[in-house]
């Protein structure tokens, strides 16, 4: 038996640029507002409640100074989540799972449902006042989550999760 492999041409490969990529559901941008919200409250509460107690920060240079921060971290995070919002974007294909996120470090995983070991829906309690959920995908590759795909409806999580099991389900080797 002879070994072959021949070279394949670059213009031959297909792009995964070139999909069609679905957008995560508007509600999500609501989701994050309002757990950042939380989180910006109560760093607020934190340095007003060191500022009530510790007399050594009563500078007008420190209060500028944790003030400018402050606001500088939480303009960070509102460009982050509008930015941010408009790449997240996912397609499902006949034999794999496209994912697309982040805006100062965009990645792009592609996972091949024979490689999904595990697959998992779950929803934080902001995320179920507005009827979303997300899913992740765990290969054999890590020990955690591969991907997660935040910001979709509860029904459409559901079913891609189904979906999804029934594609692992039939690459499945028998005895393995």
């Amino acid at each position: 038996m002879r070994y072959e492999n021949p070279a394949i041409p670059i213009g031959d490969i297909p792009r995964y640029a070139d999909i069609p990529l679905l957008p995560v559901e508007p509600a999500y941008k609501k989701v994050q507002y309002i757990s950042w919200a939380i989180a910006y409250s109560l760093s607020l509460a934190v340095i007003v409640i060191l500022y009530l107690q510790v007399d050594a920060l009563h500078s007008p240079l420190i209060i500028g100074a944790a003030l400018l921060a402050w606001l500088g971290c939480l303009a960070f995070t509102v460009a982050a989540i509008e930015i941010g919002f408009r790449n997240r974007a996912w397609a499902l294909r006949e034999k794999d799972i496209v994912f697309r996120h982040g805006w100062l470090f965009r990645s792009t995983h592609i996972i091949p449902f024979v490689k999904i070991q595990h697959c998992v829906v779950g929803s934080g309690p902001i995320e179920r006042v507005f009827g979303l959920a997300s899913i992740g995908l765990m290969t054999a590759a890590s020990s955690d989550i591969d991907i997660r795909i935040r910001g979709l409806k509860q029904e459409t999580a559901g079913h891609l999760k189904q979906w999804i099991v029934e594609k692992t389900a039939a690459h499945a080797r028998p005895g393995v």
